[in-house]
């Protein structure tokens, strides 16, 4: 085998790797977008977050 025939083999499967790995990312992609779809909508709320409410001032109290 020789180098130039070497080198298209190469970059044959470079491309066939890349094309192969888009291909997967749309089917996994479909997929999760399937399966979220199952879940029902309580599941894909946001949670809220909870804060602490902070110690009121009292309002005679001098701003130094």
């Amino acid at each position: 085998m020789s180098y130039h025939e070497l080198l298209q083999v190469i970059a044959a499967s470079s491309l066939l790797t890349l094309a192969l790995t888009l291909l997967l990312r749309a089917f996994w992609r479909q997929g999760w977008d399937w399966l979220q779809s199952l879940l029902p909508p309580r599941y894909l709320k946001p949670r809220p977050v909870l804060r602490r409410a902070s110690a009121p001032v009292p309002p005679s109290a001098p701003h130094e």
